[in-house]
C-alpha cells in the first residue's frame, strides 16, 4: 500500500488475545510503538505519498481505522484501543493520541524534515549496503530487523528486491540497506572485523560507494556496447565501400537461342559451362526466356571462356550461341549490376528481404504466349 508497508521497521505475527501474559502484552506494545514510529518517522514519512496526503486532511491526524489497514501493523494488532494505549504509555514516543483515542499524529514539536536533496544526501551518509543473505525466501524482514538490533539503533532495514519475470513475483536479491540513526553508528558497524548471518560472512560497504560502483559498471557496459556498435558499423561501411568499388570489365557473355517457353533454368545454363561454371558469378535469366547474360568473376575472363567453349553452349537438346558483351551494352549491364547491389545493401540495412537483384536485374521481359 505504501513504502512503509514494503520496508517496515518492526515485526511480529498474530493479534493480541485475551489472557496473554503481562510480558507478552508489553512486547506487543513495544512492537506497536516501533511500527507506528517507523510509519511517521524521519525516514519513511517524507517518502510515503499516502500518509503525506492523509496528514494534510486533519491537522496531521490520521484515524486508527486507516492505520489498521496497514498490513504490518494489523499483523501486530488491529485493536484500536490496544494501539492507542501502547502509544500513550510510550513516554519517549514522538507520537500523539487524540483525546477520543481514535486518531494519532506526529507531534507538532517534532516537525517533519523537508524531503529534498540535502535530506537524501544526509540519509545516504548513514546507510550501509550489506550482501550475503540467502535468496531462497528463508530470510524475512522480521529476521533482519531482529538481527540488526545488536548493532545499534537504526531507522530502517530495506530488503532489496527484483521482479522475477518467469515466476511473475518479487524475489529477494540477498542484500539490504541499513539506515542507522546517525553516521557514527553506521561507521562503527562498518568497521567491525566481521559480521555473519547464519554463519555467512556479510559484505559491507557504504551505500554511496555501492551506488558509484554500480554506476561505473553500467557506464562500462554502455561503453562496450557502443564500441561493438561502432565496430559493426565500421565493418558495414567497409563492406559498403567494397560494394561501391567499380565492377570489373570483360566479365559478361550474352547467350541466345533458348527455345521460347522451354523449361531451361539458370542451373541448366551453369552446368552447360562445364569447368567454367565455377567462375560464373551470376546468370541473368528466367525460365521461359530465349536469351540472357552470363557474368563471370574475374576481369577480362569472358574472352578466354568464350574461346574454350567455342562460342556455344549445349543446354539439354539445344545449342545456345554466345557472344562478347562490349561497349555500351557492357556499360548498361555494369550499371544494372551496381543498382542491384545498392538495392541489396538497402534491403540488408533495413532488415527487409526482396526477391531478385542478387547479382543483376533481369534484362529481358518474358514474352506472353
Amino acid at each position: 500500500m505504501t513504502e512503509g508497508e514494503a520496508a517496515a521497521a518492526a515485526a511480529t505475527n498474530g493479534q493480541t488475545k485475551d489472557g496473554e501474559g503481562e510480558g507478552q502484552q508489553q512486547e506487543v506494545g513495544e512492537k506497536i510503538v516501533r511500527q507506528i514510529e517507523y510509519y511517521f518517522g524521519d525516514y519513511n514519512l517524507p517518502r510515503d505519498k499516502f500518509l503525506q496526503q492523509e496528514i494534510k486532511n486533519d491537522d496531521g491526524w490520521v484515524t486508527l481505522d486507516t492505520m489498521t489497514k496497514f498490513k504490518r501493523l494489523a499483523s501486530i494488532s488491529s485493536d484500536k484501543a490496544v494501539i492507542a494505549d501502547a502509544l500513550r504509555k510510550a513516554s519517549s514516543s514522538f507520537m500523539e493520541v487524540h483525546e477520543d483515542g481514535l486518531k494519532i499524529r506526529r507531534s507538532l514539536s517534532h516537525p517533519l524534515p523537508i524531503f529534498d536533496d540535502n535530506l537524501k544526501e544526509e540519509t545516504m551518509k548513514r546507510t550501509i549496503y550489506c550482501k550475503g543473505f540467502a535468496k531462497d525466501g528463508s530470510v524475512t524482514l522480521d529476521h533482519l530487523l531482529e538481527f540488526f538490533k545488536q548493532y545499534g539503533p537504526y531507522d530502517t532495514v530495506l530488503m532489496r528486491h527484483f521482479f522475477d519475470k518467469e515466476a511473475k513475483k518479487q524475489g529477494f536479491k540477498g542484500s539490504v540497506l541499513v539506515v542507522f540513526v546517525d553516521q557514527e553508528k553506521a561507521q562503527t558497524f562498518l568497521e567491525l572485523p566481521e559480521v555473519k548471518y547464519n554463519g555467512t560472512q556479510l559484505l559491507r560497504k557504504w551505500h554511496k560507494d555501492y551506488v558509484e560502483e554500480k554506476k561505473k559498471e553500467i557506464e562500462e557496459r554502455k561503453a562496450k556496447k557502443e564500441a561493438k556498435r561502432k565496430k559493426d558499423e565500421d565493418a558495414s561501411h567497409e563492406n559498403e565501400e567494397e560494394m561501391e568499388e567499380e565492377p570489373p570489365k570483360g566479365t559478361f557473355l550474352h547467350f541466345s537461342g533458348v527455345a521460347e517457353g522451354s523449361e531451361v533454368t539458370r542451373e541448366d545454363l551453369k552446368e552447360a559451362l562445364g569447368e567454367a561454371q565455377e567462375q560464373c558469378a551470376w546468370v541473368d535469366y528466367s525460365k521461359g526466356m530465349t536469351q540472357g547474360y552470363l557474368r563471370f568473376k574475374e576481369p577480362e575472363s569472358n574472352k578466354t571462356i568464350m574461346e574454350k567453349l567455342d562460342g556455344k553452349l549445349k543446354v539439354k537438346d539445344m545449342e545456345v550461341t554466345l557472344r562478347l558483351v562490349e561497349g555500351e551494352e557492357e556499360a548498361e549491364q555494369l550499371s544494372k549490376m551496381k543498382a542491384a547491389r545498392s538495392r541489396a545493401r538497402a534491403n540488408s540495412s533495413g532488415g527487409r528481404k526482396r526477391r531478385g537483384g542478387r547479382g543483376g536485374g533481369s534484362s529481358f521481359k518474358r514474352k506472353r504466349t
